[in-house]
């Protein structure tokens, strides 16, 4: 998985900026996984996953985090019902033409992507 750790000039802070695939995984970190004890839980969840094949989910705000052996899906939910007037006028008479759908983004990576993004984003916080 291809990531740049830079900073954001306009949120004065630190952002872990990701391909358009990975990009709920960047977005989850950058917002989720800060403290140093939450740093700690990823990382133990990501271990258990690889030699027990423990199962862990986390859920922050609008994503949702499973690690697994197979690796980690992040899913982050959207909320368009505060759009979907605008988009249903944007065709007109067609009004049932466009759904909208509360599904978000998902991204997977493996398990060693995720550990080293997570140990690269503690070095950068401290």
């Amino acid at each position: 998985m291809d990531y740049e750790i830079a900073f954001d000039q306009e949120d004065k802070s630190y952002r872990i900026y990701t391909g358009y695939e990975f990009a709920a995984i960047g977005e989850w970190v950058t917002e989720h996984v800060c403290e140093l004890e939450m740093i700690q839980r990823v990382l133990m969840a990501a271990r258990l996953a690889e030699t027990e094949k423990e199962m862990t989910e986390f859920s922050h705000g609008p994503f949702r985090v499973v690690i697994s052996e197979e690796g980690v899906n992040v899913a982050r939910q959207l909320d368009l019902d505060a759009a979907e007037e605008e988009i249903k006028a944007m065709f007109d008479s067609q009004e049932n033409f466009y759904q909208t759908s509360t599904d978000g983004i998902q991204a997977e990576c493996g398990l060693e992507d995720l550990i080293e993004v997570v140990e690269n984003w503690h070095d950068v916080l401290q």
